[in-house]
């Protein structure tokens, strides 16, 4: 008796394991759909980043563009500006005049600064223009990586003031909706809102610093064209470093698009593929570090050293993706 109750536990316990045996496939196969779901899903999500960093990119030069057309305007209305504004107030005159002074002063105050030539390959001798090199007989040392552009923005002493712009915005719509009408006076009303506007944009601290770098800069700026446009690296390691020197140089400036703006021979395409390079660069030798010094744990419970190969998998996959576009 004893033998035949075993014999029959045995088989009972053999039906059990055939069925979980029969679960455990399926199970599998589902296991194996919902990782290649994951995997879809990421790449998804990485393209769709890469596509809303784009978008973002094309709605701040957007933006730029507008801000400059309304600058360009303003300076070609400032000089009838203050002849109206004069006649209108004739009992001062000399306060205006002392205004329109403040942002030329400021221009003459403010120092040129050399620029530091830019790495070379150890191969080849730098030649920088004998303007630039003069005094500076040391190798300057390597230039620190560049602050974020938010903070560089933080940082100046000049700021944007966005009630300025949304009074101007103001001003242009009921421009255009009273373009017929006039004062009691007689004067055009048209031709006064233009004037107020004149005189906001010429007060802006804002514009003012982007005018007096774009007069007062043009050397520095044209002896960046230049290197930019000179710049042909065989390494990828001499473009990052390049590309560190260029950001640290033009973090001089104001604003940054919005000066160059004013140079239609600044080779913005070259220098976007230059960050971009530096940028991918920087990336891969991140991922190649975190795969060079992954270690298995152990005391790590087995999915989450599964994940961690699973991340680092798929980084890889999406950097071999993007590389055969």
């Amino acid at each position: 008796m004893p033998q035949e109750d075993d014999e029959s536990e045995i088989k009972l316990l053999k039906k059990e394991l055939e069925v979980s045996q029969a679960r455990i496939e399926p199970l599998e196969k589902e296991n194996q759909e919902l990782k290649q779901e994951v995997s879809r899903l990421k790449a998804q999500i990485s393209s769709l980043r890469a596509h809303n960093n784009e978008r973002k990119t094309m709605l701040w030069k957007k933006l730029q563009n507008s801000l400059d057309s309304n600058y360009t305007d303003a300076s070609q209305h400032k000089p009838s500006i203050f002849m109206s504004v004069s006649e209108q107030r004739p009992g001062v005159p000399e306060k205006t005049s002392a205004r329109t002074d403040i942002p030329e002063a400021i221009a003459e105050k403010k120092t040129i600064k050399v620029p530091n030539p830019p790495p070379r390959p150890h191969s080849v001798t730098p030649s920088l223009p004998k303007e630039v090199v003069k005094g500076n007989t040391a190798p300057p040392t390597p230039p620190p990586p560049p602050l974020p552009s938010k903070l560089l923005a933080g940082s100046r002493a000049v700021r944007r003031v966005p009630e300025v712009m949304e009074l101007y915005r103001s001003l242009t719509r009921r421009d255009a909706n009273k373009d017929n009408r006039t004062n009691t006076a007689g004067t055009p009303v048209v031709a006064f809102t233009k004037n107020m506007i004149g005189e906001i944009e010429n007060r802006s601290s804002y514009l003012s610093a982007i005018k007096s770098d774009v007069e007062s800069r043009e050397e520095f700026i044209k002896f960046l064209i230049k290197e930019v446009e000179s710049a042909a690296h065989r390494d990828i390691s001499e473009v990052e470093s390049f590309v560190k020197w260029l950001d640290e140089e033009l973090s001089s400036l104001v604003d940054e698009r919005a000066v160059l703006r004013h140079f239609p021979q600044w080779p913005e395409r070259k220098a976007d593929a230059l960050r971009e390079a530096a940028f991918t660069y920087r990336d891969l030798r991140s991922l190649g570090s975190e795969v060079s010094h992954f270690e298995d744990n152990p005391k790590e419970p087995l999915a989450q050293a599964l994940r961690r190969i699973q991340a680092l998998q798929d980084r890889r996959a999406c950097w071999n993706k993007a590389s055969t576009i």
